[in-house]
């Protein structure tokens, strides 16, 4: 199953720093075997982007130094064109003009039902990459989660303990 995780977790995958500590045992449940074999989890560079604003400078390196551990959605930005400056027999300089944005319609959707910009990218990517599973404790996202699921019935919003418990074999 393909599981979207926003930064709050895949920062909490690196640095144990979940505030309810019942959540923090559940994503490590999640990150062992048997569970582990039966999840993708990926998350975008939306979370990249959030963490390279972490006040502490060792923090930032840590979780940098960490992104490997977490697979990225591959659609998480476009290319809309590409801005050109031609120097003749000099060469020229050819820039891409790069979105975040990969699906206007959907971003739109999720900011009308209270999504912040980030929040809202966030589960576009999961959408449009086609995850089953958006992880999070951020509230934003659990106090939406009826209208979200209701919006896009193909995605479901829950806390890490809540997938533990749907997992097959979950005790």
């Amino acid at each position: 199953m393909k599981v979207y995780v926003d930064n709050v977790i895949a920062s909490a995958v690196v640095r144990a720093d979940l505030a309810e500590s019942s959540e923090m045992e559940a994503l490590k449940r999640l990150q062992a075997p048997p569970y582990i074999n039966e999840l993708e989890i990926v998350t975008s560079r939306e979370s990249w982007r959030e963490q390279e604003r972490t006040w502490d400078p060792e923090a930032r390196a840590e979780l940098r130094d960490a992104r490997s551990g977490i697979g990225v959605v591959p659609d998480d930005h476009g290319v809309l064109d590409f801005s050109t400056i031609d120097y003749g027999y000099r060469g020229f300089v050819a820039s891409p003009l790069v979105t975040d944005i990969i699906d206007e319609p959907t971003f739109a959707k999720l900011k009308g039902l209270g999504l912040k910009d980030a929040d809202a990218r966030h589960l576009m990517y999961a959408l449009c990459n086609g995850c089953l599973r958006f992880v999070t404790t951020d509230p934003d996202f659990l106090t939406r989660r009826d209208a979200i699921e209701a919006a896009y019935p193909a995605i479901h919003v829950l806390k890490p303990s809540e997938l533990v418990r749907e997992m097959p074999g979950a005790a």
